[in-house]
């Protein structure tokens, strides 16, 4: 009687199937190649003369969740015109390889956004080969050759790699959605560095930047016809962080403990997005806290100032804003004045050139999720090499 079996095909054209086994821990097939000669690599000669064969055990792909192995009849020719003899061209494994090509790009490809520990345990190989197998596949993929038009739109931003210790600071493509490169460091030299190497730094329009000195004055060495762009979203956030001073100074009046503490994200939400019902909490707290009152529609007066039509309308309602704020303003508001007089140029470049940094935030974050899946990563290269590959639709993080 003959068992019941199941074809699967192997998909490598190039070699037959001599024979198979499977056992309850692997899947064991025999293979050779399908040519029956090969050239000499000494003087070119087509030779159909096998000197020996020996078999060799190389890994490949899993199938139904089995480890499987490739044992192939590896054959040396003797050359009939200069008698050389030659190993056969191995072009499924690669010379000394003992795991199929297929494979190791497989391994490549899951380590980009898993860790390489976590992919080595899961296929039972070694964390070498699975480091070996990323840098291949990081050099393919950046190595295609691509001409990118120059970029017209910078967008800089630091990340921390150690907190409060080590920064590295990421230069994107605003328009093309792209990262440009990672600096090490934060300081403007090193950021210099990286703009010199800029091609054809003088189309460069617009350079979107927290406000960090360093960043400007290396903009300014560099990329001298660049206008520099104060991001909107870290402006903001000086003056949500000014309102939480207030917020945070204040008493809280009997019976009404931890009131001020639940109130501090109503407080931070623009008014436009809170529900009737949110909105009506937040009216009832700024009722009973007059100064916090003041600081609340101080912050959404700044928010409102960013509608601006015009570059001359908005330098006309930033100084009436001032005006408010020395009027009325808390003491955390009026401590904004020395940032706005240093950096009133290029916050108000943003009513000419309304570009922010929305893309380089959403690219930090994911630059917080590759370091976060290896706890930190104590190759610099490794980890900037990373970063670079977000570029590639196909090597994003996959969803937990």
């Amino acid at each position: 009687m003959q068992d019941d079996c199941i074809t699967i095909a192997l998909g490598l054209p190039e070699v037959r199937v001599v024979g198979e086994e499977e056992t309850e821990a692997e899947i064991s097939v025999e293979v050779s190649y399908r040519t029956e000669s090969a050239p000499c690599p000494r003087c070119g000669q087509q030779t159909p003369k096998v000197h020996s064969t020996r078999l060799q055990r190389k890994r490949d792909r899993r199938l139904w969740d089995k480890p499987v192995f490739l044992v192939l009849h590896k054959r040396r020719f003797r050359c009939l015109a200069c008698r050389k003899v030659f190993p056969e061209p191995d072009q499924l494994f690669g010379a000394r390889r003992r795991s199929s090509q297929r494979f190791r790009e497989h391994l490549g490809r899951e380590a980009l956004h898993q860790t390489v520990r976590h992919v080595a345990h899961k296929e039972g190989v070694g964390e070498a080969l699975g480091r070996r197998c990323v840098t291949e596949e990081a050099k393919q993929l950046l190595g295609v050759p691509e001409q990118p038009s120059p970029a017209r739109v910078l967008g800089l931003d630091e990340f921390s790699i150690r907190k409060g210790q080590v920064y590295d600071t990421a230069i994107m493509d605003i328009e093309e959605k792209r990262v440009l490169g990672v600096v090490s460091g934060h300081r403007q030299e090193e950021v210099q560095g990286f703009l010199e190497q800029l091609p054809e730094p003088e189309k460069v329009e617009v350079v979107v930047m927290d406000m960090h000195e360093p960043f400007r004055q290396a903009v300014e060495l560099c990329l001298p016809r660049a206008k520099v762009v104060a991001d909107k979203f870290h402006l903001l956030m000086h003056v949500h962080r000014a309102l939480d001073q207030v917020r945070t100074s204040l008493q809280p009046q009997r019976g009404k403990k931890g009131e001020l503490f639940r109130s501090r994200y109503l407080l931070l939400t623009g008014a436009e997005r809170l529900t009737p019902e949110r909105y009506t909490r937040l009216m009832d707290v700024l009722g009973r806290y007059p100064l916090l009152r003041r600081a609340w529609v101080l912050k959404e007066a700044f928010r409102a100032w960013y509608h601006s039509a015009t570059r001359t309308e908005a330098e006309q309602g930033l100084t009436a804003w001032e005006a408010l704020v020395r009027e009325q303003g808390p003491a955390p508001f009026r401590a904004l004045f020395p940032m706005l007089r240093t950096w009133r140029q290029e916050i108000l470049n943003y009513f000419d050139h309304r570009y922010t940094n929305g893309f380089v935030e959403g690219k930090n974050n994911r630059i917080k999720v590759i370091k976060r899946m290896a706890y930190g990563y104590r190759n610099s290269h490794s980890f900037r090499q990373r970063i670079l590959l977000t570029n590639h639709k196909e090597v994003r993080p996959k969803a937990a």
